[in-house]
């Protein structure tokens, strides 16, 4: 099974999020994006000890308005 389902090698956090979520269980975390002031989605498999997974874009940058809606990213 994927680690994650993506398109053509680009997916974004909440897809990851909610594969990790369907697949494993756990915790969908949320919080602000540090591109801006959109969310963030996160993937805990437990809260004691907190240990998060998450999908983020290749090699940072940030978008001037919208980060794009499918990413090649790293987790």
């Amino acid at each position: 099974m994927p680690d994650h389902p993506t398109l053509f090698g680009y997916s974004n956090c909440l897809i990851f999020a909610l594969w990790r979520l369907a697949t494993r269980g756990g915790y969908l975390l949320m919080r602000r994006s540090r591109w801006g002031w959109w969310p963030h989605f996160l993937w805990a498999e437990s809260l004691d000890p907190l240990a998060i997974e998450h999908y983020a874009p290749l090699g940072g940058g940030r978008p001037r308005w919208l980060p794009p809606p499918l990413f090649s990213g790293q987790f």
